[in-house]
């Protein structure tokens, strides 16, 4: 360890004596892993651990089609939702939402939120739990009940400055009064940046077999743990077959190509964007690759520079591990500041990036640094 950190102090003053070179290095190496590290962030927030849902491999939206009418992708009715919910032994939970969006009365000005009615499996379905008192319950997603309230944490905090005795109290929206019972946390927002959730309450009208080709609702499931998607994907063509042979209006079903299936929730809401995101970071490790080959070029100029001065240490009893340790030990100082310094630009890189996306999908993404990133970062960091 003694001579481990000779070599560190060593590289540090000979680094110090080149700051040209010095600063060229850092730079470079900072460009070229802040881009990596941006475009992991993309693609990590949107594919790999997106912000509010646990688990997004087997987080899954319930869709219809109509291959005869040109409808390739549809919302699904209360019947198909309860299809879905109802086969337990492929989905652990489902639910359907529909958007909606409230007046609420503080004071003189009314305010406008964004709001989701859901029924009471929402939050079950993305594993979301509040932090403040509780979800719905069964019996308060029944028609004509009580009505109550989830908000989320931004409205807890900008609406409420974060009141801990908010549960129990009433607020107006739509001038109806709604009961608080819950608060989410900070990382859930769906759907698109919901900050009231209320129960959908559908009658009992709304899932029965006649009713199955009224598609309004947006529906999600989870996958249990032991199914993979793709067996999930083979039960609902199983579903589709099933209700075609069967239904009340099964002509209807085969001549129009209907439909169910089920897509990964992040291919739903970023599908479009996949391709381009991976295109982008291949094209960012090529960067990183070209800035690490210029690097290692300048260095092999300067060790030319420095023979004399490799030779006198050769002579003195220095092995060769110990002058490729010296080498290292200067590479691994430049890869360090290039690391620090490409999370401080990826910061800014991301954010430049969200300016790009359209406004009204940045106003749905949530971008993070996380475990993840850090890893692939540090990773990147050693590879350079």
């Amino acid at each position: 360890m003694d001579t481990l950190w000779q070599d560190f102090r060593y590289a540090f003053r000979m680094l110090a004596k080149s700051p040209g070179f010095a600063a060229v290095a850092l730079l470079t190496l900072g460009l070229g892993i802040g881009a990596n590290t941006a475009m992991f962030s993309v693609v990590n927030g949107l594919f790999l651990h997106p912000a509010g849902i646990p688990n997004p491999d087997h987080l899954v939206a319930i869709r219809v089609k109509y291959e005869k009418l040109n409808l390739a992708s549809i919302g699904v009715s209360g019947t198909d939702f309860a299809d879905v919910r109802d086969s337990r032994n492929v989905f652990s939970s489902a639910a359907i939402e529909d958007g909606a969006s409230y007046n609420y009365m503080s004071g003189d000005q009314p305010e406008r939120l964004n709001g989701a009615k859901v029924s009471w499996q929402w939050f079950d379905v993305f594993e979301a739990k509040p932090i403040l008192g509780r979800v719905f319950r069964p019996e308060e997603d029944q028609p004509n009940t009580a009505p109550v309230v989830v908000l989320s944490y931004e409205a807890w905090r900008n609406l409420f400055a974060g009141d801990g005795a908010i549960l129990g109290k009433e607020i107006q929206l739509n001038s109806q009064p709604y009961k608080i019972v819950g608060v989410m946390g900070p990382n859930f927002h769906w759907p698109n940046e919901a900050r009231v959730w209320v129960p959908l309450g559908l009658p009992a009208s709304e899932f029965a077999p006649n009713s199955r080709y009224n598609e309004s609702y947006f529906g999600v499931a989870r996958v249990r743990s032991e199914v993979s998607p793709e067996q999930a994907k083979a039960y609902m063509e199983f579903l589709t077959r099933r209700h075609i042979e069967h239904d009340i209006f099964k002509t209807y079903a085969k001549d129009s190509g209907w439909g169910m299936f089920v897509v990964p929730m992040t291919e739903y809401v970023f599908g479009d964007l996949k391709k381009a995101m991976l295109v982008l970071l291949g094209a960012v490790g090529f960067v990183l690759l070209i800035a690490c080959s210029n690097i290692a070029g300048l260095m092999l100029a300067r060790s030319s520079a420095r023979s004399r001065e490799l030779a006198v240490r050769a002579a003195l009893g220095a092995s060769r591990w110990r002058l490729i340790r010296q080498a290292l030990a200067e590479s691994l100082l430049l890869a360090g500041g290039g690391t620090v310094l490409g999370v401080l630009l990826a910061l800014a890189g991301v954010r430049a990036l969200l300016l790009f996306a359209p406004a009204d999908l940045a106003m749905g993404l949530v971008i993070r640094p996380d475990i993840y990133v850090l890893m692939f970062t540090v990773a990147v960091g050693f590879f350079s």
